[in-house]
């Protein structure tokens, strides 16, 4: 494990990051921040109040005067991002480069295309509550688009994995639901019918499983996983355990 040292003070008041639900102190932890969650860099980050932070909490004026300027310019996220690296030579040329290009590739893509990389950075960094108000998004946008029904089954699939993880079993089962009726594919039906089981119950886990004709192999696979997802054995110190779900509840809800 590296460590950064700070070269500006830290500011008394944080600068506050929404889509991540997290507070900065410093121009070090921005540059990580923007280095390691470039597709996170929207106008919930780029905007007025980051560059008034950075002149009246770390006293950064010239910082400040150009990225206001870039701002007013309306540039890409690239242009305005490198005064900031550039401050503390936070990043070698190569690194740059390297994530510049990575910017570009991400700002080519469709408004919804983004939102949905966006939703999917977002859960797979557990913030589940955050990536799933991006997916309500790019489910909206994609209706409208020219991307076809799977893009959107996609969304609907991945958001219900979202609530799986929060253990919300109604919104996961209505989302796989629709998914399944997009993608009529088998990965979308196993996961419509464990979602059923999960919230409506045996039996009409059972009658979807009829319903759907699934055949017999693959209704003992998925017999066998549901068994196997019951068998729950709680450690000895379960309080331990609580505190851990606790602590796991924050960091991915934001709550």
């Amino acid at each position: 494990m590296g460590y950064i040292l700070c070269q500006v003070k830290r500011a008394k008041t944080p600068y506050y990051i929404e889509s991540i639900s997290m507070n900065i102190y410093s121009i070090e932890e921005l540059c990580y921040y923007i280095y390691h969650n470039i597709y996170l860099l929207d106008e919930t980050i780029i905007n007025e109040g980051l560059c008034f932070w950075i002149k009246n909490e770390l006293n950064l004026t010239r910082l400040y005067q150009k990225l206001f300027r870039l701002l007013d310019e309306r540039g890409n996220i690239g242009e305005f991002i490198l005064p900031v690296f550039k401050e503390i030579n936070y990043l070698s040329f190569a690194e740059f480069k390297e994530i510049n290009k990575q910017l570009k590739v991400f700002e080519e893509q469709p408004e919804v295309v983004r939102l949905k990389m966006k939703g999917d950075y977002l859960f797979n960094h557990e913030k589940y509550i955050n990536a799933i108000r991006v997916y309500t998004q790019a489910q909206q946008k994609s209706k409208d688009s020219n991307l076809g029904a799977q893009f959107l089954g996609s969304i609907y699939n991945n958001m219900g994995c979202a609530y799986v993880r929060l253990f919300q079993t109604e919104e996961a089962f209505e989302c796989f639901g629709q998914a399944n009726e997009i993608l009529h594919s088998g990965a979308s039906l196993r996961s419509y019918l464990y979602s059923a089981y999960f919230n409506k119950g045996k039996d009409i886990y059972e009658r979807l499983c009829e319903e759907t004709r699934v055949d017999s192999k693959t209704k003992q696979e998925m017999d066998d996983k549901i068994r196997k997802a019951q068998e729950v054995v709680l450690p000895r110190d379960i309080d331990q355990l609580l505190d851990g779900w606790t602590r796991s509840y924050h960091r991915n809800t934001g709550l």
